[in-house]
């Protein structure tokens, strides 16, 4: 394949954030917006999402996926987003969450205020599954926050989508807002 086809070159970086007592896996493929940041399910074990976001905005938009530190509370993976966020001095990205993913991101804006250009929820899904035991899932289980209130303190614009074709469409005219 030479550089002229319709197929955009596309680079992804592999990286190790530190964190005071962490250390994140965070993926970004870099563009000329954004960027975007991706908070994936920390239960899913694929990356069928971010994969398929890098394709279709990279390199227009900046792509940056920040994987959850293992076996912790929704809570904490919200804590080291904003950390990471902070460290690569973000002000105020727009936030992707996906499935389980979703609730780190949309604690985000709730807490803070004015971190956030724009909030988009894919295939959110705030309860874990029922046979899973990890602390991600028993934190969901046991200390659910009140979802509902949380989404009356996101003052930034929220798109809630299906993950499929129809859902990137809204994905893409969603990116359009000033």
């Amino acid at each position: 394949m030479t550089c002229s086809e319709s197929e955009p070159l596309r680079v992804c970086l592999e990286r190790t954030v530190e964190l005071e007592g962490a250390r994140l896996r965070l993926r970004d493929w870099p563009g000329f917006s954004g960027p975007l940041v991706h908070v994936p399910d920390p239960l899913s074990p694929d990356d069928e999402v971010v994969q398929s976001l890098a394709a279709r905005f990279a390199p227009s938009y900046r792509i940056v996926c920040i994987e959850a530190r293992p076996a912790q509370p929704y809570q904490v993976h919200m804590d080291d987003v904003l950390a990471t966020l902070d460290q690569f001095g973000f002000a105020s990205p727009t936030r992707i969450g996906e499935r389980l993913g979703c609730a780190a991101a949309r604690l985000l804006p709730a807490w803070y205020p004015g971190r956030t250009a724009g909030l988009v929820l894919i295939d959110a899904t705030f309860a874990a599954p029922s046979r899973e035991d990890s602390i991600e899932a028993r934190a969901l289980r046991d200390c659910p926050p009140n979802w509902t209130t949380l989404r009356t303190a996101v003052r930034c614009p929220l798109l809630e989508v299906a993950w499929n074709i129809a859902g990137l469409e809204s994905l893409s005219s969603f990116l359009q807002i000033p």
